[in-house]
Parts: structure tokens; C-alpha cells; sequence
């Protein structure tokens, strides 16, 4: 019979150097996606950053010099939102199951988390804060009240308000084996000549696309469907990354550099401790508390194609 029990952890280390660094970058920098993007760091709160659109640089020589070309210079500003982790373990359900094998006799012996299990925890929470934050990079808006998305207005929310976008409208409803190359097509096709040829030019599909992308490659070919197991699945030269918490149905093509993940990550002062209450309290239960900082965002609207 299974038995659901809450897991109760005593320590009173506090988690510096390291163990924060570790911990915050499997968090934040991994995750399908977001892990492509640049990486912006030491954001407390808002952060501005310089476009430089060039004008018009060549001319006809002549004996004179006259400047022209130099174009505009400005600024986009990008905010974070500081997120906070709060987790409370029961100590006497942790005694009383089968992980109390793991602990040393005596009840008020001192002992910290074995490191087993502090290991083990701190893996289990990483992995569950970076995929919330996968789902929220993409589809966060903080108009829903659904978790996480209501934390964070992600990219989707931020492309469709803006107008130097370049929108493509779906024609399918339904996108199948069958027509989801005609449908990339479509997306790649509006791509601006300019940025083909750039080297971290990348077009993002929801994991059903994905999917039947690799579908209608196997179904091809038989040396498309062994070669997609060895090599990086690209169209038409342009590499895919199969982002898991893009909404079904859309697409995005933008360069890597244009992409931006924004945090504090940096901060020594941030950390994760896990905090025992019975002698600060009495209350037999410990606390693990966190607090980082995220934001998404991109510097050219222009140079991002919305399948939408």
C-alpha cells in the first residue's frame, strides 16, 4: 500500500559560494529553452539596456567629409520580479518513517540533514522551480490567476503587444503530420533575409510540433529518420529547440542573442537555507527559504517572427 508522508529535515547550515551558485543555475539557466537565451545578471530591479539602429552609412565620395549614418541610439528597460520559496517539513513524520534510518539516535542530538537527503531535496526542488519557470518564460501573465504564469508577463503576452512584431497568423486548426512543414514554412518565410544568416538564429516549437516534426521527417525518408537521431534537428539550416512551455500551436523564430533571461543570480546574499524551528519556536518543523529574481524579455521587436 503506498503511503504519502511529509519529509521533516533538520539543518543549521546556511548555503553560501557553491551550493547557491549550484543550486540557482540548475534553477534558472536550465529548462529546454530558456537556457539558450542570453543571460543577463546583477538585475536588482530594472536594468536598461542600448539599441543602435545604423541609418544610412554609404555615400558617393568626394574631397569633403561629411557624416552620415550614424544612426539613433536608445534604450529598452526590462524589469524582474522578485520570487520567493517557502517550504515547511514536519520533523516528527520524518522520524517516524522509513528515513529515520538515516538518522543518528537521540532527539536532540543536533544533527543536520544527511546528505543524502539534503542532496536530494535541494535536486527535487531545482528541477521543479526550473520547470515552472519554463511554463512561465512563455506563457506567464500576470492577468490569470493560474500558477505559475500568474507571476510574470512571459514572452507570448509581450509579442502580441507589440507592434514591430512580425506576426504570422495560424491557418490551420488543426496541425497534423501532414501539413506541420507547409506551417514552419510559413513562419521561416517571414523571417527577415538578414537574420537567416545568423549563427544563433533559432526557431522554438511547442513540444507537439516538435513531435510531429520529427514525424513528418521519418516519414519522408528512411535516411531522414535515422539521420534526426544523430544530428540537430534544424529547417532548412535553422536549428529547432523543442520549448516545453511554449503554448501548443505557436512558433518563434529570434536569435539567441536577441532572447533574454533576466535575474540576480549573482548575489551572494541570496540563498537557500533551511531553517529547524524547534529551538527558535518550539514548533517542530524546519523551513527552507529562497528568494531570486526573473524576468524574459527581447531588445528587437523586428527581429522576432510570432506563429500565432
Amino acid at each position: 500500500m503506498l503511503k504519502d508522508f511529509k519529509l521533516a529535515f533538520t539543518d543549521n547550515t546556511t548555503f553560501y559560494g557553491k551550493d547557491l551558485e549550484g543550486f540557482y543555475a540548475q534553477a534558472l539557466l536550465t529548462g529546454n529553452s530558456k537556457e539558450s537565451f542570453r543571460l543577463i545578471p546583477d538585475v536588482k530591479s530594472k536594468v536598461k539596456l542600448a539599441q543602435l539602429n545604423l541609418g544610412n552609412i554609404l555615400q558617393l565620395a568626394d574631397c569633403s567629409f561629411s557624416g552620415t549614418g550614424e544612426g539613433t541610439l536608445a534604450q529598452k528597460t526590462f524589469e524582474v520580479e522578485q520570487i520567493k520559496i517557502n517550504l515547511e517539513y514536519c520533523q516528527r513524520t520524518f522520524e517516524t518513517d522509513y528515513l529515520s534510518n538515516l538518522l543518528r539516535p537521540g532527539s536532540n542530538n543536533g544533527e543536520v540533514i544527511p546528505a543524502s537527503i539534503e542532496e536530494f531535496l535541494m535536486n527535487l526542488v531545482a528541477e521543479k522551480v526550473s520547470a515552472d519557470l519554463e511554463q512561465l518564460v512563455w506563457k506567464g501573465d500576470t492577468g490569470t490567476a493560474s500558477y505559475p504564469l500568474s507571476l510574470y508577463d512571459g514572452l507570448e503576452k509581450q509579442f502580441l503587444a507589440d507592434a514591430n512584431v512580425i506576426d504570422v497568423a495560424a491557418t490551420a486548426s488543426t496541425i497534423t503530420v501532414s501539413n506541420v512543414i507547409g506551417e514552419i514554412s510559413r513562419l521561416y518565410s517571414s523571417i527577415p533575409a538578414q537574420l537567416l544568416e545568423s549563427p544563433t538564429l533559432r526557431i522554438y516549437l511547442p513540444s507537439a510540433l516538435y513531435k510531429l516534426y520529427r514525424q513528418a521527417l521519418a516519414a519522408a525518408s528512411a535516411e531522414a529518420y535515422y539521420a534526426q537521431n544523430y544530428t540537430e534537428l534544424n529547417f532548412l539550416n535553422v536549428p529547432l529547440i523543442e520549448a516545453k512551455g511554449l503554448s501548443a500551436k505557436k512558433m518563434v523564430a529570434a536569435q539567441t542573442n536577441n532572447l533574454l533571461l533576466l535575474t540576480d543570480l549573482m548575489s551572494d546574499f541570496e540563498a537557500i537555507q533551511i531553517l529547524p524551528q524547534k529551538t527558535i519556536t518550539g514548533v517542530p518543523v524546519v523551513r527552507m527559504i529562497g528568494e531570486f529574481k526573473f524576468g524574459v524579455g527581447y531588445i528587437y521587436g523586428s527581429e522576432v517572427v510570432y506563429y500565432n
